[in-house]
């Protein structure tokens, strides 16, 4: 499947670089507590388009806004490798969502999320949210007006 490659990159820069390389990255990375919980998945579908690259859709459930990160804008070089990134790992493929409960929708109607897709390998649910992060495709930008801490992320979970 087209995520493992990926996924393995992935995990490789997270340790080289720490996901600290990134200036409005997490202080010490993405690695959380230990006792980190897992995600809480609330919904889930199947990627139906890609807008950007923290920004898609999901079958059934509608426009989804990854939380507490932000992606080049598309008028950018750096904006395209974000979506083809993100077209590359997400489009046609199932997704788990952990919806913010605080403020549920952004100011466009779209669902503030952290993403899942499982790694059919390892069968681990990996962030997508922080591989973007990792893949250098995106900054940690913490809005405290969600329930999310990108402290507390972990890049992937067994289920």
């Amino acid at each position: 499947m087209k995520i493992s490659p990926l996924l393995s990159t992935v995990v490789v820069l997270a340790s080289l670089l720490g996901g600290g390389c990134l200036e409005t990255g997490t202080p010490g990375g993405l690695q959380p507590p230990a006792d980190a919980e897992s995600p809480r998945l609330e919904a889930s579908g199947l990627v139906t388009n890609v807008a950007d690259g923290d920004t898609f859709d999901v079958e059934g459930f509608g426009r989804v806004r990854l939380a507490d990160i932000d992606a080049p804008e598309m008028d950018t070089p750096a904006g395209k490798a974000a979506k083809f990134f993100a077209e590359t790992i997400l489009d046609g493929e199932i997704v788990y969502l952990d919806i913010d409960d605080l403020r549920g929708r952004d100011r466009y109607g779209r669902w503030i999320c952290l993403a899942y897709v499982e790694d059919p390998e390892t069968g681990e649910l990996v962030n997508f949210n922080g591989m973007l992060v990792a893949s250098g495709h995106a900054v940690v930008k913490d809005f405290e007006d969600n329930e999310f801490d990108p402290t507390d992320w972990k890049i992937a979970y067994r289920l």
